[in-house]
């Protein structure tokens, strides 16, 4: 027995397959729904004609009826859609708002919508124009705060488990919250320096700033970057679990964050970093571990990246504070996140990277400090993309982006991406997602 995919999975999964070429036609398969040369002599699926970007390909009917244009069938037995091209699942969906809406309130207000919204919508002479007018109301509820607040949390997995836990671990997750409901710019998130940790009322829905600063003049806030909430849920030995926490998270890609175009021999194997090799620290240059390496396996592959980050979270203790780093034994400057080794003693910039080496958001984008590293992250196309990968997952009830694998096209979100980063303004891409003809068709 064959099994059959939901229609709604098809929505970003068939899209990823696209361009995927395989051995034979089968529309059911979402890795063979479009071909080119075909391979192995196999049959490919040409895309569907109808020219709404692989939607059906025949009539839809927007309050919940099924789509028109019976298909046919060719003289090589393929079933085509009232477009033309070949028959896929894809060509099953139609445009409801019904189901549409049922969708978008669950996700936006976290109930079901009411009877009279369902009906209003079905019997609409425009069922188009009353749905997105529900989205928008839906969007100016008090309980879209109250969603998007568990949204934050659960895209940083933080969030209070107790009550007065400390160091508090809603304030990320609600200042998050508070910049996308009121339509900020989306880049406050890891920039902003003041107002980091504000307060929310249910009832109203509103939110008021409050500051939170974690550290002295010399480390400014930055957004979420400095908070103690998640400086404490992601303290790690070198501080590399906050390293990793912000890279997932913000830029939707597990380390190595980076590569160089040619890759460079090393070993039984190649590096990949655009760092120089000796670019950090190692037994050969008075690192205490060999991040050097290439034995086994060539560390500086992702530690390229993360050696010259670590060392702005590295002053940040377990409990999640700021603590200015002071001249040792040696007079070599230590932090408070530890080295794993005998005695596990406070980690120095020289674990890290060797002399005349500084810490930098990426290759070519130094960072003296996190709200310099912030604004490089505010500054760099592949976190503005994230941002919209994960309003589009989360609408499309698709899973991480990281642990998931849950990447999206860009022949699927390039239009959404273009509009973000007009204005960073998170809001509205979410409102986009929820009316665009994608979410729309089942």
């Amino acid at each position: 027995m064959t099994m059959k995919w939901g229609k709604r999975a098809w929505t970003g999964t068939a899209l990823i397959g696209l361009s995927l070429v395989l051995s034979a036609c089968n529309p059911d398969d979402p890795n063979k729904l479009l071909g080119g040369a075909p391979a192995n002599g196999g049959k490919p699926c040409p895309p569907s004609a109808s020219g709404e970007g692989g939607s059906t390909a025949s009539s839809t009917v927007g309050n919940g009826g099924s789509a028109g244009g019976d298909p046919t069938t060719t003289s090589g037995g393929e079933t085509t859609g009232a477009g033309g091209g070949v028959k896929t699942v894809l060509d099953e969906r139609v445009v409801t708002y019904t189901e549409a809406l049922r969708t978008a309130s669950l996700k936006l207000v976290g109930k079901l919508p009411k009877n009279e919204e369902i009906e209003g919508v079905r019997s609409a002479a425009d069922p188009k124009k009353v749905y997105e007018t529900l989205v928008d109301q839906y969007m100016t509820s008090p309980r879209f705060a109250a969603v998007m607040i568990d949204y934050w949390k659960n895209t940083f997995r933080s969030g209070a488990m107790a009550a007065n836990e400390a160091p508090n671990r809603n304030n990320a997750p609600l200042f998050a919250a508070k910049v996308t409901v009121e339509g900020g710019d989306y880049r406050q998130i890891f920039t902003a320096m003041s107002g980091t940790c504000p307060t929310f009322d249910p009832a109203t829905g509103t939110f008021t700033p409050v500051d939170c600063a974690n550290g002295p003049a010399a480390a400014p806030a930055a957004g979420v970057l400095t908070d103690a909430g998640l400086m404490a849920q992601y303290a790690s030995a070198l501080a590399f679990r906050r390293v990793r926490f912000i890279q997932e998270t913000f830029s939707c890609r597990k380390m190595p964050a980076e590569y160089r175009g040619t890759p460079e021999p090393k070993g039984d194997g190649f590096y990949t970093s655009p760092w120089p090799f000796e670019s950090i620290g190692g037994a050969a240059n008075g690192g205490r571990v060999d991040f050097l390496d290439y034995s086994s396996t060539i560390c500086a592959n992702c530690h390229g990246s993360m050696n010259h980050r670590a060392p702005l979270f590295a002053a940040y203790d377990d409990a999640g504070k700021y603590v200015e780093p002071a001249p040792g034994m040696d007079g070599i400057l230590e932090f408070a996140a530890t080295v794993p080794i005998e005695g596990n003693p406070k980690v120095k910039q020289s674990d890290y990277l060797p002399p005349g080496e500084t810490t930098a958001f990426k290759f070519g984008a130094p960072a003296a400090n996190l709200l310099e590293f912030g604004q490089r992250m505010a500054a760099d196309d592949e976190v503005a993309r994230c941002a919209v990968v994960r309003v589009w997952n989360y609408a499309m009830s698709k899973g991480d982006a990281v642990y998931d694998l849950a990447d999206v096209p860009d022949s699927v979100i390039g239009p959404l991406v273009t509009q973000f980063k007009t204005n960073y303004n998170l809001r509205e891409i979410i409102r986009a997602s929820f009316v665009h003809d994608d979410f729309v068709r089942y």
